[in-house]
């Protein structure tokens, strides 16, 4: 596999996970172009539909973009049909942005090949296996965004990873 630099340890995780991430951004790229979106209103629309309804500087915050950035998007997506802003019944002077009816329905369209690999790969693994690579997963996301929203030093990063291999 294109990166693996051993079969275990540390730094084979690492690229195996540097490798993964690349994947899943060429999947976004791709899923957003049928669907006729830009991959940041598919980001947007993800968080939207994991996180349900929020303001628009929540989605900002999440996004890593301005309020005046988002405020665009969210027009793009809104009159797309991906998604409506709603009253905001905790702050009268702010809307939600709220997924539309359908929206879940309409990604899965597009996923569900993909889902269905999925499922089956997962299938391959006993419950002991899923439940460590579930274990790595949680603690790697959370590592993920602690440091998408504290920032970190890429430099660094990519050296402790070269230095562990």
């Amino acid at each position: 596999m294109k990166g693996e630099r051993t079969s275990g340890g540390p730094s084979g995780l690492a690229y195996a996970m540097r490798d993964h991430s690349a994947a899943v951004m060429r999947l976004m790229a791709s899923l957003a172009k049928r669907m006729g979106l830009e991959v940041s209103e598919l980001a947007a629309l993800e968080h939207v539909q994991s996180g349900g309804p929020m303001t628009l500087g929540r989605l900002a915050r999440r996004l890593s973009m301005s309020a005046g950035a988002v405020t665009t998007l969210v027009d793009r997506l809104q009159a797309k049909g991906y998604v409506e802003r709603r009253p905001n019944p905790d702050d009268r002077r702010s809307s939600l942005v709220a997924e539309r009816d359908g929206g879940v329905e309409e990604t899965l369209r597009h996923l569900g090949p993909f889902i269905r690999e999925m499922r089956e790969i997962e299938a391959r693994f006993t419950e002991e296996e899923r439940e460590v690579v579930l274990r790595y997963l949680r603690a790697v996301t959370e590592a993920t965004h602690r440091h998408a929203t504290q920032g970190s030093d890429p430099p660094e990063g990519l050296a402790i990873i070269r230095e562990s291999s």
